[in-house]
């Protein structure tokens, strides 16, 4: 631990996002006085770029008026160095106004017609990506702050590639000498038109975050380098930029993804899924396990930023945040610190959150989600059929819905990214899940066969493996022989209407009595079975009877052919193939035949017992993380979401009397130590079997949040 950066330890961050006239008497003492009563140990001071909260000798420096004779910087970074608390500065490149941009206009992003790229949001004109502006002048802009200032890192914010292509000579001419081709001009930005283009652009994207890091980084290893990149299921600005977490995980020094309550602006909706900030931990922890990640959220909201978040959920998205090992970042939009703003009702909210993480930061910094079962996250599918419209979403709402019914019945999972997806990697898992995973390599196809063939469990959805990972259509599933179903090339709208039939009994059928149909819903592809020993159609495809009018709401035959559930045994392994959008249906719809047929279906797959048994609601939220070097130091987590089903939540309901056993690798229990706890708990050994031990963990009162650390030898 001892030789560990400080970026490796455990991050309990603050940011202020100055406006120009919070610089007005700055008082870096009352700051860092804010940070030390909530036990954070970084702040992401405002440096600049866009508007420079220090005097600057570049030509393109551009400081607030507000500055006067202070200098923020020297006394900010003076107090916080000396009640040992870091200092990253934040600098932004992503455009400038007209007055700038005169001066060196061949800087900066050009459309197809020669004229220049303007943000009428944000009055900036677009650099081009490629432009001595967002690279040597980013540079130089960079080494002008570290060389003045003591600061312990750089935050780029974000990072300049803009939204879809840049015309300008520069590109140009590099795009044909890199490719012999011209820039597409005229089609859809996101088309395959487009993909070539793309690529090249992301490309770019990552010589440039190298080139800042190495600027960085010549002032010491112990200087930080992180930048703005958002999470997996934001499509269209990966896509758009060639920037996502997939860049991070070799470049930055920890990993961030902003993951604010509210949604954004230009989004439908209010709120985000309470347990977004704890999947995003997950996913940049499958991305790089060494490596600590942090949710960037707000007291204040990110749509709505004067007015603060609300108080109970903001305070349950950090519990969740935390509870599977998780650090966090607070971003202010206004006001010297989040005590000194318009709105101060959220001031201190942290406070419990980042005192749990510091007073237990020996235990909680090493560790990582358990993963027992596995979601395999397809980056081309991401690209391909996500939307930030969940309306047209056809890939990240799959993931959610597979994720509710996880969190719901507490297995514990993680993401399969197949970024670093070999067959040792996917091994580890009791069970994988592909939601419509469509755009599969062949590669990574026969990795699948062969972890199930090695006993492996595999459930997957609709049109998974009917793409390569470029996009080239296969003439039927890459896995038809695990599905144990062949695709007609017909796709069935089941929207309104539509059912399933249950063709036999099976154990993912099992508790339901009483009937013959199921519901169905969304899309479902009509798909003939293949002659397989040991392979059962268990559900079928029922065409649509309409409602309208009753003495007509009927059909001939309500028997089909057609499999929405198909299952079988493939080699020593289990598979369950869904032709329809079962998992996508778990959040879109949440009836009670999707979510429990995927539910039978995981218990059906999985090989081997699962951590966590439980008579907890699925209001509790379990998470159990381990100590990445030693998976018999475990922490238990229960975060409590029982209230009234309306968003957003106002009122807890306390949660009395249940218990969890926790199944781990050992012969007894060593130690524990209650984290922290709303009532009494006790914990105690129920049984010994063959190296696994299970820990009954008896819960008397949940109110928010309680945590209990085991250690089994």
């Amino acid at each position: 631990m001892g030789k560990e950066k400080w970026y490796q330890k455990q991050l309990r961050m603050v940011q202020t996002v100055l406006r120009e006239p919070d610089a007005v008497n700055y008082d870096a003492k009352a700051v860092v006085e804010y940070l030390r009563e909530i036990k954070a140990n970084c702040i992401i001071a405002h440096g600049g770029g866009d508007t420079d909260f220090f005097i600057s000798n570049l030509e393109l420096a551009n400081p607030t008026p507000f500055l006067g004779e202070q200098d923020i910087l020297a006394d900010l970074v003076e107090e916080a160095h000396k009640n040992g608390i870091k200092v990253i500065v934040r600098v932004d490149f992503r455009g400038v106004q007209r007055e700038r941009y005169d001066r060196y206009p061949h800087w900066f992003a050009l459309n197809a017609d020669g004229t220049p790229i303007y943000s009428k949001e944000f009055d900036l004109y677009v650099p081009c990506y490629n432009s001595f502006y967002v690279n040597e002048y980013a540079v130089d802009y960079i080494r002008d702050l570290m060389d003045r200032y003591d600061i312990d890192g750089i935050w780029e914010n974000a990072i300049g590639f803009g939204v879809g292509p840049c015309y300008c000579k520069a590109c140009r001419d590099r795009y044909k000498r890199d490719t012999n081709k011209e820039i597409p001009q005229g089609a859809d930005y996101y088309s395959r038109e487009f993909d070539e283009y793309r690529l090249w652009k992301a490309k770019c994207a990552d010589e440039h975050i190298e080139l800042m890091r190495n600027t960085v980084k010549e002032y010491g290893d112990e200087k930080a380098y992180c930048a703005e990149i958002f999470g997996m299921f934001h499509a269209h600005r990966a896509k758009s930029t060639g920037i996502d977490l997939y860049n991070a995980r070799e470049h930055f020094d920890f990993l961030v993804s902003p993951n604010f309550l509210s949604t954004h602006s230009a989004t439908k909706g209010h709120y985000h899924q309470l347990t977004t900030p704890a999947s995003a931990i997950r996913f940049m922890k499958s991305v790089n396990r060494d490596k600590q990640a942090v949710v960037l959220y707000g007291n204040n909201g990110g749509k709505w930023r004067y007015v603060i978040e609300p108080h109970l959920e903001s305070r349950i998205w950090l519990w969740e945040t935390v509870s599977v090992g998780g650090g966090l970042w607070n971003c202010m939009f206004n006001g010297q610190h989040p005590g000194a703003t318009f709105d101060n009702r959220n001031s201190y909210l942290e406070r419990d959150v980042y005192h749990y993480l510091a007073d237990n930061e020996e235990i909680l910094e090493t560790q990582i989600p358990r993963e027992e079962v596995g979601i395999y996250f397809s980056k081309a599918s991401r690209d391909y059929l996500a939307d930030d419209d969940k309306d047209k979403d056809e890939y990240g709402v799959f993931i959610k819905g597979i994720e509710n019914v996880l969190i719901d019945n507490h297995v514990q999972y993680g993401f399969c990214p197949d970024i670093n997806f070999t067959l040792d990697e996917v091994s580890k898992y009791k069970l994988l899940i592909i939601p419509n995973g469509a755009y599969l390599s062949d590669e990574h196809i026969e990795i699948i066969r062969k972890y199930v063939s090695m006993g492996g469990g595999l459930i997957a959805s609709y049109k998974t493996s009917l793409y390569d990972e470029k996009g080239n259509k296969r003439e039927d599933f890459g896995l038809r022989d695990l599905f144990g179903c062949s695709y007609t090339g017909i796709k069935k709208d089941t929207q309104i209407d539509c059912y399933q039939m249950l063709k036999e009994p099976h154990a993912i059928t099992s508790g339901f009595k009483n009937t013959s149909l199921l519901m169905n819903d969304g899309y479902t592809l009509l798909c003939t079975p293949i002659e397989k020993e040991n392979y059962n159609v268990v559900c079928t495809y029922v065409p649509k009877i309409p409602n309208q009018p009753p003495p007509k709401a009927w059909v001939k035959d309500m028997r089909t052919p057609y499999p929405t559930i198909i299952a079988g045994t493939y080699g020593k392994g289990r598979v369950v193939y869904f032709a329809n959008q079962m998992d996508k249906l778990c959040y879109t719809n949440g009836h009670e035949d999707f979510m429990d047929l995927v539910y039978n279906s995981i218990l059906w797959t999985k090989n081997g017992e699962l951590s966590i048994e439980t008579n907890a609601p699925d209001s509790v939220h379990i998470a159990l993380t381990e100590n990445k070097d030693d998976n018999k130091q475990v922490v238990l987590s229960l975060t409590n979401h029982t209230s009234k089903p309306r968003r957003p939540i106002r009122q807890l309901l306390p949660v009395y009397d249940f218990y969890v056993d926790c199944r781990l690798d050992g012969d007894s229990l060593e130690d524990y130590n209650i984290l922290r706890s709303d009532g009494d708990i006790s914990v105690r050994e129920i049984s010994k079997e063959k190296g696994m031990l299970t820990v009954r963990i008896e819960i008397k009162r949940l109110d928010e949040f309680a945590s209990i650390y085991l250690r089994a030898k």
